[in-house]
């Protein structure tokens, strides 16, 4: 029995997890049933405190549409300055950093026509040479037959155009757009392009978008500068790559989610997985249906939290003791011997 004291003496002490001096914040980001979050308390060692990413920013509207029909209005009343006047409002290459290609023809398409019957010619054939650099279509809304012609004739002029190379650097791998069209390569990126001026736009994961206005042939390399992207936009970023079907959790993914969070320890739990990221890195996955169990097994993993030695396991000492028992039982029935009492009767 001596023995049997020992071992629980010795459970008591052992069978215990070595625990941090503090416990250790953990960003915790739960995608589906809310049920399923952790309770603060349910890992010891960890600091568990649950996260939202930021919400999609709202659309805004840029004015350009107001600007374009009051430009529009203007030009079939015949006031040509008050036309120009709403169009110079317009910021064309920051349309076609947006994307917007329809608005920015339109806005020189009419800046044309208006130029043209102002009688600003130079200017009016400035602004068809524009419409035509940036390759952009003749829009369908009605102008003069001559700024048509002026148009047409521009057009005609930059097909015609022998291209220039133009080079563009930045962060490896950013997506390259040119005048509002679809990105058409990632960096580093060798464009062939019209002479006149052209919009470059650089989009990368975990960075801020960039563009610049750039005149070809004169320039022929071009530097974009990149700033790290902001929670919001990471956010966003992060969401749209799980839309294209891309893995949440991958490098880009925990780069993303670790800006987005502004966290350096995240954990992010969904349909019985889990993914620890640490800095920004993947640091341990794994699945169970238990989130705190599943939680304690990523800490273990990610060396949050020191794993315990078989010896200080419960469960270890649970079989000891019970091995320790039916020792002790076998022992006592091999060895028991009985009293043996005699008795003489006379």
């Amino acid at each position: 029995m001596h023995g049997m004291a020992i071992v629980a003496l010795l459970a008591t002490l052992a069978a215990c997890a070595p625990m941090p001096k503090h416990p250790i914040a953990v960003a915790v980001i739960v995608e589906g049933e809310r049920d399923s979050a952790l309770p603060e308390a349910s890992v010891a060692g960890l600091a568990l405190h649950p996260i939202s990413l930021a919400p999609e920013p709202a659309a805004t509207n840029d004015g350009a549409a107001a600007a374009l029909a009051k430009a529009r209005s203007a030009y079939a009343t015949g006031n040509h300055d008050a036309c120009r006047t709403e169009i110079a409002k317009l910021d064309v290459p920051q349309l076609l950093a947006a994307g917007n290609r329809a608005a920015a023809a339109r806005a020189l398409a009419l800046d044309t026509a208006c130029a043209y019957q102002g009688l600003a010619q130079d200017d009016a054939v400035r602004a068809a040479a524009r419409l035509a650099a940036f390759a952009l279509d003749l829009p369908a809304d009605a102008v003069a037959r001559e700024a048509e012609e002026l148009i047409i004739a521009a057009i005609g002029k930059a097909s015609a155009a022998a291209r220039a190379r133009l080079q563009v650097t930045g962060e490896l791998g950013a997506r390259v757009a040119v005048d509002g069209n679809p990105a058409m390569c990632v960096v580093p990126c060798p464009l062939d392009l019209a002479p006149g001026d052209h919009v470059i736009a650089v989009e990368a994961d975990a960075f801020e978008p960039a563009w610049k206005l750039v005149r070809v042939p004169d320039v022929a390399t071009v530097a974009m500068a990149q700033q790290k992207a902001t929670a919001v936009r990471a956010s966003s970023q992060w969401r749209a790559r799980i839309g294209r079907g891309l893995p949440a959790t991958d490098d880009t993914g925990a780069t993303l989610l670790a800006l987005a969070a502004r966290e350096p320890r995240i954990a992010y739990l969904h349909a019985g997985r889990g993914t620890l990221i640490v800095d920004g890195k993947l640091r341990a996955s794994g699945s169970d249906t238990d989130a705190p169990r599943l939680m304690r097994e990523l800490a273990y993993d990610g060396g949050l939290l020191q794993r315990p030695k078989v010896w200080q396991r419960p469960w270890f000492w649970i079989a000891v003791t019970g091995i320790t028992a039916v020792a002790a039982g076998a022992v006592i029935y091999v060895t028991y011997e009985p009293e043996i009492q005699t008795m003489v009767t006379f």
